[in-house]
């Protein structure tokens, strides 16, 4: 038995908390067993996410690349005619 329920038990022992009082304190207590059990749900849910996750970052980094290349070469193109244009004067 966990010592957070040892407590509430100890209590009630004392006379200062009523039989329903630490009832009601051990149904809403958190539960360590119910915590492991959430961290395995958890974890399988991160498990067989991770692939599709690991594709999407893929296929963003690709796209973003593309996007990237392609603006950067513009603004290449765009400051080469201007500079072209105004002989150099920037």
């Amino acid at each position: 038995m966990n010592s957070d329920r040892c407590t509430i038990l100890s209590l009630v022992a004392m006379g200062r908390i009523t039989p329903r009082e630490a009832e009601r304190l051990l149904t809403v207590w958190p539960d360590e067993d119910e915590f492991i059990l959430k961290v395995a749900v958890s974890t399988a849910i991160a498990g067989t996410a991770l692939p599709q996750i690991r594709e999407f970052l893929s296929a963003f980094q690709h796209t973003a690349t593309a996007l990237l290349s392609g603006t950067l070469a513009t603004a290449h193109h765009a400051l080469a005619c201007f500079t072209h244009c105004f002989g150099g004067v920037l």
